[in-house]
């Protein structure tokens, strides 16, 4: 991994002079890599795919560093998907042998870059390529609650409450898709909608040691100038605890 390693950050850091938001994409990066080992170890994975796992981490957000360059923004809704801009970028030439010298497992690392931003895994996928592009979803969303949860991630907090089919649809347990987000109070449903998307115990395990979600609930509250959402934050905390505990 250390060679591999090494030509990402060589490739990311040739982008770092456009803006230094950029360097903030490689550390999460690497968080990522790191959290599917861990992911993969407690799957009892063998050596080969512990390996795999983590390359799959490695390239996942690999589109993040076009996209700047293109949009000067890391926001999909206003440029590109950068999933699928990823694998544009290691199809590129041929930039994928670069990661990856057997041509048989091309299928998977792209197929882990296009999905690990989508709402769900393409129902077409074999159960192997879901397995690691489910890993890899985990890894990078327990990361995006980690930043959420010291404030390294922009807030808009609005003025309303949740609207009543977002609160409804968190009350129901079900993960949230920006498209049905109706103001900005909205939109920080998406974060805490991850949950319900998990898929391992491991990554449970992590979110109740780590706290990130009552800490960001906590932020949410602190920043908040609207008691009915408090009441909102509050309910959705214990939903959400519960259904922590649930999975550990």
């Amino acid at each position: 991994m250390n060679e591999f390693g090494s030509a990402f950050i060589e490739y990311a850091s040739s982008y770092i002079s456009l803006n230094d938001r950029v360097r903030l994409k490689i550390n999460h990066t690497f968080r990522v890599v790191e959290l599917c080992e861990k992911i993969a170890i407690s799957l009892n994975m063998n050596e080969e795919d512990i390996f795999i796992a983590k390359l799959c981490g490695l390239l996942h957000d690999i589109g993040r560093f076009e996209q700047w360059k293109r949009f000067e923004t890391f926001k999909d809704s206003e440029s590109i998907d950068h999933g699928d801009l990823g694998v544009e970028v290691l199809k590129e030439n041929n930039f994928i042998r670069v990661f990856n010298k057997d041509e048989q497992l091309d299928n998977l690392l792209l197929n882990t870059v296009k999905y690990h931003n989508k709402y769900e895994v393409n129902s077409d996928l074999d159960d192997r390529e879901k397995l690691f592009c489910n890993i890899v979803r985990d890894a990078d969303k327990i990361d995006i609650l980690y930043l959420y949860s010291i404030e390294d991630l922009e807030l808009n907090i609005g003025n309303d409450s949740f609207s009543d089919e977002i609160y409804n649809s968190l009350l129901a347990k079900k993960q949230i898709k920006k498209i049905d987000c109706k103001n900005k109070t909205d939109l920080l449903s998406v974060s805490l909608g991850f949950v319900f998307d998990f898929n391992f115990k491991h990554s449970f395990e992590i979110l109740k040691y780590k706290n990130y979600i009552n800490e960001i609930i906590d932020i949410y509250k602190h920043k908040s100038l609207n008691s009915s959402l408090d009441i909102q934050l509050e309910e959705i905390r214990k939903i959400i605890n519960r259904y922590i505990d649930g999975r550990c």
